[in-house]
């Protein structure tokens, strides 16, 4: 992201933002992404935040809600879902994308099936994702391991608020003990309940907005300092 001359607001320099961003990379984060936004946007902030295409990521994107090749418009430029180093579970179409190398292997994937709790086996796959990259490579880099989950807004409404706060709780916490990078996409205004109740559970929050006749634009919000950064073009 354009994130080069972003600042908090206030007294902060731009180096204090960008020790945070440095900080968040190195040992690992979960970002919630904000914004009562159409679906392009959205889409250009996944890619960016999965990661440049030439950069060697791992990246995990888990639908909870889809459209047709929505997955392809959700990826960097370049990058392919039969691509080694890219994983996808479209939980509402269930239908999955795996490495090849991950096909032949002893993984016990969930399937579909009246009984199940569709939200476990999300967890579940995701989990069994992470854990496939970090023994395939012998471990992971610092913010190579990128995730992707969307969106929120239909798992609350289809689990609850609670049970959706039990699953970030598990996968924030997987992602965190790899040092990777999570983002996770409610499609609400900022200053919507939901966010509210969700924010505690992530390390920052990305807004999104988009005025006419301007670029996209985001601002990070901090809670752990209490500062949220000036306007940037997304």
């Amino acid at each position: 992201m354009s994130l080069q001359r972003a600042s908090f607001r206030g007294d902060c320099s731009t180096h204090d933002f960008q020790e945070v961003l440095k900080r968040f990379k190195n040992e690992g984060c979960n970002l919630l992404v904000t914004g009562a936004v159409s679906e392009d946007v959205t889409a250009k902030a996944t890619q960016t935040l999965l990661g440049a295409p030439t950069a060697d990521r791992k990246r995990v994107v888990a639908l909870a809600d889809s459209r047709d090749e929505s997955v392809f418009e959700l990826l960097p430029p370049g990058v392919d879902t039969d691509d080694p180093d890219v994983w996808v579970v479209d939980q509402h179409a269930h239908q999955r994308s795996v490495p090849k190398a991950a096909q032949s292997a002893d993984f016990d994937l969930p399937g579909p099936g009246e009984d199940r709790d569709v939200l476990a086996d999300l967890r579940e796959e995701i989990v069994v994702a992470i854990d496939y990259f970090e023994e395939a490579n012998g471990g992971l880099a610092p913010s190579q391991l990128r995730l992707s989950v969307s969106s929120l807004g239909r798992l609350a409404h289809e689990h609850g608020a609670n049970e959706v706060s039990r699953f970030l709780r598990s996968v924030s916490a997987m992602v965190r003990g790899v040092h990777g990078m999570g983002h996770y996409h409610l499609p609400r205004p900022d200053d919507d309940e939901m966010v509210d109740r969700l924010s505690p559970l992530f390390d920052a929050r990305i807004e999104l907005q988009k005025r006419d006749g301007l670029p996209t634009e985001q601002r990070w919000h901090v809670p752990k300092y209490e500062q949220t950064t000036d306007w940037v073009r997304l």
